[in-house]
């Protein structure tokens, strides 16, 4: 065989190699990148996030608060979303409209309602 051929075959395998090693490699980044954010929340353990807000609605049938909520400090921005109770009397605690005060208790991010009270505004 000539040496040109042999080169030519060598460079090929390696080419091959190289780009093969490589679209490995960015799937298994991607891959550790997930698991570290996992395991970064689970290393914190539960936590626990103080807020106030307003309530906008009480959906007891689906387990949820929706609350209009200044930023959660540590966690969140300001936003409205929904969100679990850890108990179905916080339900009954409230009502649309209520300005709240709110604990949320949790791995993040699988937070619920601890304690809700209402502020006197």
């Amino acid at each position: 065989m000539a040496v040109w051929k042999v080169v030519v075959l060598l460079d090929l395998a390696l080419a091959l190699g190289v780009g093969g090693g490589y679209l490995w490699w960015g799937r298994q980044v991607e891959r550790l990148g997930r698991e570290l954010v996992e395991a970064r929340a689970a290393a914190a353990g539960p936590r626990e996030y103080r807020a106030e807000g307003v309530v906008r609605a009480v959906l007891p049938e689906v387990g949820v608060i929706v609350i209009t909520h200044e930023e959660i400090s540590g966690y969140m921005p300001a936003m409205t979303m929904g969100f679990r109770a850890v108990s179905p009397k916080l339900y009954e605690a409230v009502q649309v409209g209520d300005a709240v005060r709110f604990s949320l208790g949790g791995t993040p991010p699988n937070l619920a309602i601890t304690t809700i009270e209402k502020l006197g505004r």
